[in-house]
């Protein structure tokens, strides 16, 4: 039986949606397609499957990503779906969890994990910039920028100021991990 879910996750809840997908998966559903808002499982035997989620530089369908899928393939993991971004790409992949127990592990070195959350690290920042652009400018309409007060500009400007100090958190929080990863490398070398 297929099952549809519409969930939205932000480029900082990376883990949290992986632990959801392979909570379904613990409950006997199977990931076979992800959308930007929408979830599609089929149902399997519970605890099947475990799946790693990824974001990779540049095209699903660039000569570099379709190697490295096909070298994920040989290892035993299927790219089940991808979503294009700009200059980025939100990989789905999944195995048998009786070969991979521990969950799946792609980022096999430090300075893969470090290129990895770079990547989402960017993205927070554009997105806070963003947000705190256009809340500066609602609230800015709200307050009698344009002559008169507007209750809708304030919302809207309150909610993306919310959004921005989120995102502006998940940045640190992301940049903090990359530079805690940076002195472990040094530590190694």
């Amino acid at each position: 039986m297929r099952r549809v879910f519409h969930k939205l996750y932000f480029v900082w809840e990376l883990e949290k949606e992986q632990a959801w997908i392979n909570e379904m998966a613990a409950h006997g559903y199977s990931l076979e397609h992800a959308g930007r808002l929408t979830f599609t499982f089929d149902e399997t035997e519970p605890g099947k499957y475990t799946y790693k989620t990824l974001i990779i530089k540049g095209h699903s369908g660039s000569a570099e990503n379709v190697k490295y899928f096909r070298f994920l393939e040989e290892m035993g993991i299927k790219v089940v779906c991808c979503i294009n971004y700009p200059g980025v790409c939100w990989v789905y992949t999944r195995a048998l969890a009786e070969e991979y127990p521990e969950g799946i592990e792609v980022y096999s070195d430090i300075d893969s994990t470090i290129d990895s959350m770079k990547i989402s690290g960017g993205y927070l920042i554009f997105a806070a910039v963003l947000t705190l652009l256009t809340s500066v400018l609602n609230l800015w309409i709200a307050f009698g920028g344009t002559g008169a007060f507007a209750p809708v500009n304030l919302i809207c400007g309150v909610f993306l100021l919310i959004l921005c100090i989120g995102a502006t958190i998940s940045a640190v929080k992301t940049f903090i991990k990359i530079s805690k990863l940076k002195k472990e490398r040094a530590i190694h070398e």
